[in-house]
């Protein structure tokens, strides 16, 4: 081997570059880097066995690619890479969250042991069994609603007129 194409092969065993392509059927991005557009190449998901994450990159999120032996046809994408076009949505060392393009976010502060839940549209949970909340004090602010139990709670109206109501724990 001569020593150019050694160097070529060892400048591709590192890359980095964003995604031009995303394929959510078969789990592959294209990505730029330099002058090259790769191949379909498959990215590093956080769990990929019997337990499994899905979040898909998205096109012009900044990654890095591992090629094994220098061939960036055999790559793996590394995504989650900040950038100026993505930066991190907080600075924040106590909050952890995840960030959604419709604006929908969830946070958890553990120096306050505080978890917020913003979300812009509906939540649905499903069980197949019992669902508990355990909290000495459940608050709701628009005024309507039920919540029943067979005398366990009551539903109360807010006593500072803005629209809110407490749920209380009671016989």
């Amino acid at each position: 081997m001569n020593i150019p194409e050694l160097l070529r092969l060892l400048h591709n065993l590192i890359r980095l570059g964003t995604i031009a392509e995303v394929d959510h059927t078969a789990a592959r991005v294209r990505v730029n880097t330099g002058e090259l557009l790769t191949d379909w190449l498959p990215w590093v998901a956080g769990r990929a066995g019997t337990t499994r994450d899905w979040n898909p990159p998205t096109q012009g999120e900044q990654v890095m690619i591992f090629s094994p032996g220098g061939d960036p046809a055999a790559g793996v994408v590394l995504t989650g890479i900040y950038s100026n076009a993505h930066p991190a949505p907080v600075t924040n060392p106590n909050v952890i969250g995840r960030w959604l393009p419709d604006g929908t976010r969830i946070e958890y502060d553990h120096a306050n042991h505080r978890l917020f839940i913003d979300c812009v549209g509906p939540i649905n949970v499903k069980a197949s069994g019992t669902v508990t909340v355990d909290a000495p004090l459940i608050k709701h602010n628009q005024g309507t609603g039920v919540v029943t139990q067979q005398h366990i709670c009551h539903f109360t109206g807010n006593p500072h007129g803005d629209g809110s109501s407490t749920v209380k724990a009671g016989k």
